[in-house]
């Protein structure tokens, strides 16, 4: 049976830009956690994917993160690992 292609949603020409870019962020998404932490529980996940949200906003702003994380660092309250490590998935 031969592949009939579909493009998604009303506008064909912004589903052709959107899709080839989606690709991009989940691959570069993939390579960072097999690089990184070679593999993520599912219990912490969304604090990986929190991560890789905030270095994937601001990766065009190499000279201003360290800024970015002492202003982050300075404003938030201590986590202990024991709190880290009780909360629970979801």
């Amino acid at each position: 049976m031969p592949h009939d292609p579909h493009t998604q949603g009303k506008d064909p020409a912004r589903s052709a830009k959107i899709v080839p870019w989606s690709h991009t962020v989940f691959s570069n998404l993939k390579a960072w956690i097999r690089g990184t932490f070679h593999g993520v529980s599912r219990k912490r996940l969304q604090r990986y994917l929190d991560e890789f949200v905030y270095r994937f906003d601001r990766r065009w702003k190499e000279k201003e993160l360290f800024g970015f994380v002492l202003r982050r660092a300075l404003g938030g309250e201590p986590f202990p690992y024991h709190r880290l490590i009780a909360e629970q998935a979801g």
